[in-house]
């Protein structure tokens, strides 16, 4: 049996680790052919993975790329050097076989990327059940054409998009490829009820990667899994990491009213909450199924930009979902990107405004300071045409889009005094919390029983102490 070594290159482990789904879903695909080992850069060394290689001999090396950069412009960590240097080069020195690439990240600029590592072969969008193809060419030593595929020796590629309706995945049992212990501690379990996004976001990346319509997961299927890994790993948190959860909107109920159904005891996240599909049925359904905590995803609170930025709902539409949040007490982490096409200081205020009438004081607010400028977007073409970016500017180093009428320094200039004024709102270069804040947080939440996102816990203790300086 032929030995496959899948390496998670991510180590970004801030705010929280992101357990590597994609990478377990592979090895399942392989597993009843391949002899399989998942290394784990997130928590194992240069020299573990080093060890790895030579003892485990694998015949094949497949690299999972999660992100280029952290989108964050004003501290922008870069990662693709750090892979190059702890990934990419111990592998080529202790192993002397096809080096695969693939991953979400690979996926944005998969010519520039292969290049840049100088690896042998590169799977476009998904690769569970293509990387089994590729292997089996190359067992049998045959010429390489197939879809959505690349190689060193042949950069040119066909993509193919799949239109079916439905998707099946393995069951990705992360827990059997990889320590889980240090991901249940600080970050929870992946689960996708689909793939692919029907939006038209000017910025977005996953209509590239997964295709621009969502194919489903069965509901059975999809709570199969939630209940199969709640009995295997306590007090595990479940966050479902679709582009956007609450869409299609029946097939998200029905997925609630089944775990309710099956009276499961589980704790439960989102992100990608869509304003245009919160009703009170949904939000109680949610709750009533165990989710304690949701990411909505605006990016704008003002009518100019929502449209400038393509969203599929209006400034009413996303008035009446914080409404209904706030209504039943959903805690939600809100999200905006301000500097966008079109951005002026007065739709700036007006995302401001929105925050002070509507977010409760209770819920955090992430803020991101311009946008990230991805190919194949139409706010790459916005940034051609109005010279932010150009032809001769590779795409695998961080490029980030302000509106011209405002400028990089006023939009820092505004964020600054904005964000000082709220408690509750961060700039996302601010979203670690130290150490001493975390302490006296978890204290607070140990003598009082307190149950709730940390989030919230932080922004409490954060007030009171900030209450405490202002009376001394």
């Amino acid at each position: 049996m032929k030995k496959v070594l899948i390496i998670n290159s991510n180590t970004e482990i801030l705010p929280y680790p992101v357990a590597p789904l994609g990478l377990a879903l592979i090895a399942s695909s392989l597993k009843k052919k391949y002899n399989v080992k998942v290394f784990d850069a997130a928590f194992n060394t240069k020299d573990e993975l080093i060890k790895i290689i030579n003892e485990f001999v694998p015949d094949f090396v497949g690299i999972g790329i999660r992100n280029i950069d952290n989108v964050t412009m004003r501290d922008c960590k870069w990662y693709l050097n750090d892979i190059k240097s702890s990934i990419i080069k111990p592998v080529k020195e202790n192993y002397r076989g096809p080096i695969i690439i693939g991953g979400s990240a690979f996926s944005i600029a998969p010519k520039q990327i292969l290049d840049f590592f100088k690896a042998d072969y590169g799977i476009i969008g998904e690769a569970e059940y293509k990387l089994p193809e590729l292997l089996t060419a190359l067992e049998q030593d045959k010429e390489i054409v197939l879809d959505n595929i690349i190689s060193k020796n042949n950069i040119s590629y066909t993509k193919q998009d799949n239109k079916r309706k439905y998707i099946e995945l393995p069951q990705a049992n992360i827990d059997s490829f990889i320590d889980y212990g240090p991901y249940n501690t600080r970050g929870s379990y992946p689960v996708q009820t689909k793939r692919g996004c029907a939006f038209r976001c000017i910025y977005c990346s996953y209509p590239n990667i997964e295709g621009n319509h969502f194919r489903l997961r069965e509901v059975k299927e999809i709570v199969d899994e939630i209940e199969a890994v709640n009995q295997r790993i306590p007090n595990v948190t479940f966050e479902f990491v679709d582009s956007v959860f609450n869409a299609p909107y029946r097939h998200t109920v029905k997925i609630c009213k089944e775990i309710i159904r099956r009276e499961l005891k589980v704790q439960l996240r989102t992100m990608g909450v869509n304003p245009d599909n919160v009703t009170d049925e949904l939000i109680f359904l949610m709750k009533k199924a165990g989710f304690t905590q949701i990411d909505c995803t605006p990016d704008s609170a003002s009518e100019t930009m929502i449209k400038a930025y393509r969203k599929n709902f209006s400034k009413k539409k996303l008035i009446k979902c914080a409404l209904v949040i706030r209504k039943y007490n959903m805690p939600t982490m809100w999200f905006f990107m301000l500097g966008g096409p079109g951005e002026t200081e007065e739709t700036i205020f007006e995302t401001f405004d929105f925050i002070d009438r509507y977010i409760s004081p209770e819920d955090m607010v992430h803020i991101t300071e311009g946008i990230r400028i991805i190919p194949d977007t139409q706010l790459y073409d916005i940034a051609l045409k109005e010279g932010v970016t150009s032809l001769n500017d590779s795409v695998i180093y961080p490029m980030f889009y302000v509106s011209p009428g405002l400028g990089k320094e006023k939009l820092t200039q505004i964020l600054d005094t904005e964000i000082s004024k709220r408690n509750n709102v961060l700039n996302s270069i601010e979203t670690d919390p130290s150490p001493e804040l975390m302490k006296i947080a978890m204290t607070y939440r140990k003598r009082n029983k307190i149950n709730e996102p940390m989030f919230r816990t932080l922004l409490r203790v954060e007030k009171m102490l900030k209450n405490q300086k202002s009376i001394n």
